[in-house]
């Protein structure tokens, strides 16, 4: 009688859910057939108790985790209850954090960022500063003066406080901010092209194994990836900017947006990602008015001593004038400001002239920048300002002409124009009629 009673518990006990089982349920090892076992490992050979995965025997259904077969009901081959069992934590490595969207590289976090030099802005001095070149915000840049050299002589570092191992590098060329009124900064920087890098090692006192890149010349269209093979134990990484593609504004400021070292690991190795930087958007005021003069007011009708010159103003009291600063360029070596003034009680004049001569913050200027291209026709009606009170002009274009419209106000446009069967030579530049302009094209400029 006992003996039956003792079957009929048995079998109830086996009839019961897996979750009544107790976690020390026996089982039998595939090894040596050792039954009775109830630890993590067999009680006579030492082998690990069987995974909760396990392979059908009946059927061979794979990746099975409960006590039966999720394919044919088939029992679990060693009869032992399934003891889930969390799965220890990842360890995650500090100097690492997660890239968005990647699962098998992550980034290498420098504790220190060194540069060979960079722009000090006067108002704000660190506003060019080589951190802003892993500062995780891409419309923020490093940004240097190439006027002492290139090949070797500029550079910027990424150190580590501890031996890490690197993989990769990733690259955000030029300066992808932007002004306040949408104007892209990328185009008038210069760009780094080709491009070296060397290493540190732990232990060593100089850099080695340099390897050489070329950059590609876009802006906004994600990180350029350069893999160098796997390298250990590195401690700092320098990047040399060997030449540059140049801005059409400022070809002697060389600037990076962001760089990145990259491990090849899983995501789960690295910290969580830094969330995203707020955009960074640079003032520049379409005119600063009140600017003084810091001497007599000697004028051209563009940029450049090669435009038309309408004549040298406040001869003898410049030091009582102001006059309104809306553009700026740069002809390569000078700075040159459009400047708006009125000639006493003659005509006004919207006319430009080199920058020593106002006193007026650079940084604040709006660049002169490009509308359309446009095709105009032969005109005598030509004036140094937007009509209307400005002078009159005493320049011709004879003949048609092909041009870029560089500002539009009162009826009228501000054209650098050529001859199409003379080629440009930069030299021309006056304010037209709208009516004298046709084809406008607005497109990007598909030239050289």
């Amino acid at each position: 009688m006992k003996r039956r009673l003792i079957a009929v518990m048995l079998s109830i006990m086996l009839t019961l859910p897996v979750g009544v089982l107790s976690e020390s349920t026996a089982w039998t090892c595939p090894n040596c057939n050792q039954t009775g076992n109830t630890g993590n490992f067999c009680s006579n050979c030492a082998t690990a108790r069987p995974s909760d995965n396990w392979k059908c025997t009946n059927c061979g259904q794979t990746g099975n985790t409960g006590n039966f077969c999720s394919n044919c009901a088939a029992a679990r081959p060693d009869g032992s209850t399934v003891i889930s069992e969390p799965a220890p934590p990842a360890v995650v490595n500090e100097h690492l954090e997660q890239i968005p969207g990647e699962t098998d590289r992550v980034k290498v976090i420098p504790n220190k960022v060194d540069a060979s030099s960079f722009i000090a802005n006067k108002k704000n001095p660190g506003l060019w500063a080589p951190e802003n070149a892993i500062d995780g915000n891409e419309t923020t840049c490093w940004q240097f003066s190439s006027k002492k050299g290139l090949k070797g002589i500029s550079w910027i570092s990424l150190s580590f406080d501890s031996p890490q191992t690197v993989d990769e590098i990733w690259f955000k060329n030029g300066f992808w901010g932007v002004n306040d009124k949408g104007g892209d900064q990328y185009p008038i920087n210069s760009r780094l092209k080709e491009t070296r890098i060397d290493f540190l090692y732990n232990g060593e006192t100089k850099y080695v194994d340099a390897q050489a890149m070329t950059l590609k010349d876009e802006s906004r269209n994600g990180w350029q990836r350069f893999s160098f093979g796997h390298r250990e134990n590195v401690v700092s990484v320098r990047i040399f900017p060997w030449t540059v593609y140049k801005g059409s504004s400022f070809p002697k400021d060389v600037c990076l947006s962001e760089v990145m070292l990259v491990q090849e690991a899983p995501a789960e190795s690295a910290k969580p990602a830094q969330g995203e930087k707020a955009t960074v958007i640079y003032d520049s005021d379409p005119s600063i008015t009140g600017c003084n003069l810091l001497m007599k007011l000697a004028t051209r009708s563009g940029p450049g001593t090669e435009y038309a010159e309408p004549g040298t103003f406040f001869g003898n009291n410049w030091q009582s004038q102001t006059v309104k600063v809306l553009r700026k360029s740069y002809d390569g070596s000078i700075w040159w400001v459009q400047v708006d003034f009125r000639n006493g009680s003659k005509s006004s004049y919207r006319v430009w002239t080199g920058v020593k001569r106002v006193d007026v913050d650079l940084n604040k200027v709006k660049e002169d920048q490009r509308i359309c291209d446009c095709d105009i026709y032969p005109t005598s009606d030509t004036w140094f300002g937007p009509g209307g009170n400005y002078a009159k002009a005493n320049i011709s274009i004879n003949r048609s002409a092909v041009g870029t419209i560089r500002g539009k106000e009162n009826g009228f446009v501000d054209v650098e124009y050529w001859y199409e069967d003379d080629g440009y030579d930069g030299s021309h530049r006056i304010w037209i009629p709208e009516s004298a302009v046709y084809n406008l094209y607005y497109g990007d400029y598909s030239g050289e």
